[in-house]
């Protein structure tokens, strides 16, 4: 009886479970992001996201919108770091790598003639940068809905493994008690045949 319980236990405690997932990417100087669960809930709307840089410092503050996602504008080409507590004990930490980022904000390795030749480009250069991008942000919101579809799956795999073990447990213990069984039913004829 108490292997039972303990197997209900063991049992219950992964099927509630779920992990917080997300991810931020840079669409030039905008940061976005996504937090949500593995499950393929998203986080809820309102949330503080807050911001930091790599020696703790807060950078800035946004909040989630209706689908758990966030923006961010980067001053800075440096590490950006980023926190959400998501309610009942759930944090979220995720980070964007400073080479992310455009070179040409400050922080980065861009020379300073660099950045006074990308000051005077044409508009011609000027319309490519900002259809370059309309097409990544297109694309990142293409590929949001695919993110989260995947982590839901991955954690569907774990809880269906999680399950398979916990039945290939419970067929163990079935051909154990069976084998057991017959044993004490042999030793039982053979007592009988013995006393006959």
């Amino acid at each position: 009886m108490r292997l039972l319980i303990v197997l209900l236990c063991l049992l219950a405690g992964p099927a509630l479970a779920h992990n917080v997932v997300g991810g931020v990417y840079a669409i030039g100087i905008e940061i976005e992001g996504e937090a949500g669960f593995s499950n393929g809930d998203s986080a809820k709307p309102g949330l503080l996201v807050e911001v930091f840089d790599s020696n703790g410092n807060l950078l800035g503050k946004t909040e989630t919108d209706d689908e758990g996602m966030f923006t961010f504008i980067a001053t800075t080409r440096i590490e950006h770091h980023f926190r959400i507590e998501m309610g009942s004990g759930h944090l979220l930490q995720v980070s964007l790598p400073a080479d992310e980022l455009p070179e040409d904000l400050p922080g980065g390795s861009a020379s300073a003639a660099v950045v006074a030749k990308a000051a005077n480009l044409s508009n011609t250069a000027i319309d490519a940068r900002q259809l370059q991008a309309v097409v990544e942000k297109a694309v990142a919101r293409q590929v949001t809905p695919l993110r989260k579809e995947l982590a839901a799956f991955k954690e569907k795999a774990g809880l269906r493994d999680i399950l398979g073990g916990i039945g290939y447990i419970f067929g163990l213990c079935g051909l154990a008690m069976m084998l057991r069984e017959r044993k004490q039913r042999k030793a039982a004829e053979q007592r009988s045949s013995e006393a006959a």
